[in-house]
């Protein structure tokens, strides 16, 4: 049996997958850098919201809302900074197997039950996070 050996055409070809995985990784980690970075952007200055009720002597339950809308905000953010990981994770993973996979150090047989593992598990867990099952006005009429 022939041993497998890396052409010079392979070797661009896994440089190539490398480096497009790499800018692809890049370009997600850039995206969420700069559209959650700025820290004006936060909570829509949740202090100034507080100050303003406090100067201007308004009911007192505001402030609770503002607090749960508060803490809303900052359950949504985790929620997605969570998702985010798993993503750039799964990623790099992905980048990972495909260049194990061009230059014949595991076998197809190998590694596409793991791709699909990895992405049957990023499938369901975007599915799981946007569905919530909440009980409506109508489920509580009917029993």
């Amino acid at each position: 049996m022939a041993k497998d050996v890396l052409t010079i055409d392979m070797f661009w070809i896994v440089i190539f997958v490398g480096v497009l995985g790499l800018l692809i990784v890049g370009a997600v980690v850039l995206f969420a850098w700069r559209a959650f970075s700025d820290k004006g952007l936060g909570f829509v200055r949740y202090s100034d919201y507080l100050d303003f009720l406090a100067r201007h002597n308004i009911r007192s339950n505001i402030p609770k809302y503002l607090n749960e809308a508060y803490s809303d905000y900052l359950q949504k953010r985790n929620e997605f900074w969570s998702a985010y990981g798993q993503v750039v994770i799964a990623a790099f993973i992905i980048i990972v197997l495909a260049i194990l996979m061009l230059t014949k150090t595991i076998s197809a047989e190998a590694g596409l039950p793991i791709l699909s593992a990895v992405s049957g598990f990023a499938i369901a867990k975007g599915a799981s996070s946007s569905r919530n099952s909440t009980s409506g006005p109508k489920d509580d009429e009917n029993g």
